[in-house]
């Protein structure tokens, strides 16, 4: 059954404040970053996200998350992104995670972004 904790998690998830969603990971994890990668097991994709936690810092981020879906033990998000490096030149991502939890654990994600022209 879903929970407002479950909608929690992904939501911090998909805006990238990785590090306040470590513990709720299962060990047995995957992240399927559809076309780009697969990251099986907590430790793959805890540095997974600390990698990209570093782009984050390096540039400034505005993330547009409008709509929180929630069924059962699953929640999907959908959303913008724009990043802007320190040359004031910005890059616009379109994209859409769906998060799976079992047993109170985030334990599949599957994320579908796509490079936009401004949203």
């Amino acid at each position: 059954m879903i929970t407002d904790h479950n909608k929690d998690i992904a939501t911090a998830f998909s805006k990238g404040e990785f590090s306040s969603v470590y513990d709720k990971l299962a060990d047995n994890i995957e992240w399927n970053i559809v076309g780009e990668r697969l990251l099986k097991g907590k430790e793959e994709v805890t540095a997974y996200c600390q990698k990209t936690a570093q782009y984050f810092s390096e540039v400034d981020t505005d993330f547009r998350l409008m709509n929180v879906i929630a069924e059962g033990n699953q929640v999907m998000i959908d959303g913008t992104a724009e990043f802007i490096s320190k040359s004031n030149k910005s890059t616009y991502i379109s994209s859409c995670d769906v998060y799976s939890f079992e047993e109170n654990k985030l334990r599949e994600i599957y994320s579908y972004c796509i490079r936009t022209n401004k949203s």
